[in-house]
């Protein structure tokens, strides 16, 4: 007899209210799986691409804006992490495998966002209510240290979407080291039997090779430009938007400009919905596959 099937409900907490406490730059960072970790008490890993959104709520000031912004969701932010990963997990072969596999329980490669803003960027904190009162309960706890290597020189270092410095690895211009595109072909020849067989144009065949040759974007360099405007979130007369709606943030990391404005101490004005999925209860497809 064939096995019924059935559609079981994966509890897991997909809506996380943001505060802060105390005075902050307008600046602010989410931090995706460091919140879903903290609420859920279990470790979400950063290695992901998140499916969230960010909702402001309508009891904000009049005119307040946010602007939203994300890691874009290309192959290169995609490779760039990738080549960390496989860097962080070589240099530290020969300890894993002295440790034979007795490494720490929720130990997970860590990337820094590297958001460096003229405004300051701070980070604002995941919030539930209290059981009695319905007080504010940010969640303050937890471990999530940045990932760290020992170069040539012994020196200690993380990896960071910015940087670089010396004491960090930027995972975006590491990648971009590590190889240009190769012009194909490199000199465009004339085709064979020129001037024999009546229908062949030499112009036409080096043509064909000439143009395209070269790729459609830069062969030599990548760019710094790697992060995305998502959406300008505003409350006002006129004109207004309160939800970005559901978008793709690598390693979960969202910036809010001029959020901190808005965000009064120990109050939720600013909230973050994950889609529902097949990692522990949301759509976190892996960026190491």
């Amino acid at each position: 007899m064939a096995r019924k099937k059935t559609n079981k409900r994966y509890p897991v907490q997909r809506t996380i209210g943001l505060s802060k406490i105390g005075p902050s730059p307008t600046d602010l960072l989410v931090d995706a799986p460091k919140f879903l970790s903290q609420v859920n008490h279990r470790l979400y890993r950063q290695s992901r691409y998140y499916e969230m959104s960010i909702t402001l709520d309508t009891d904000v000031p009049e005119g307040s804006t946010v602007d939203v912004y994300a890691l874009a969701d290309t192959w290169m932010v995609q490779k760039a992490y990738q080549m960390a990963k496989s860097a962080f997990d070589e240099s530290n072969a020969e300890e894993m495998k002295m440790l034979n596999g007795k490494t720490a329980r929720w130990n997970d490669f860590r990337v820094a966002h590297g958001l460096v803003t003229p405004a300051g960027i701070g980070e604002v904190e995941a919030t539930n209510f209290l059981k009695r009162t319905l007080g504010a309960s940010r969640f303050t706890v937890g471990e999530f240290q940045l990932s760290q290597v020992v170069d040539q020189n012994g020196v200690n270092r993380d990896f960071s979407w910015g940087g670089p410095d010396p004491t960090t690895y930027s995972v975006i211009e590491e990648y971009d080291a590590s190889g240009n595109t190769n012009v194909d072909p490199t000199t465009p020849a004339t085709g064979p039997y020129n001037g024999l067989l009546p229908n062949l144009e030499a112009g036409a065949a080096e043509a064909l090779q000439a143009d395209g040759n070269n790729p459609p974007y830069d062969a030599t360099d990548i760019g710094q430009g790697i992060w995305i405007k998502v959406a300008t979130l505003h409350l006002g007369a006129g004109r207004q938007r309160t939800s970005t709606g559901f978008f793709t943030a690598p390693c979960g990391f969202v910036a809010l400009r001029n959020a901190g404005l808005i965000i009064s101490d120990n109050q939720v004005e600013i909230t973050a919905e994950f889609k529902r999925g097949d990692y522990k209860g949301v759509h976190a497809p892996s960026m190491l596959e």
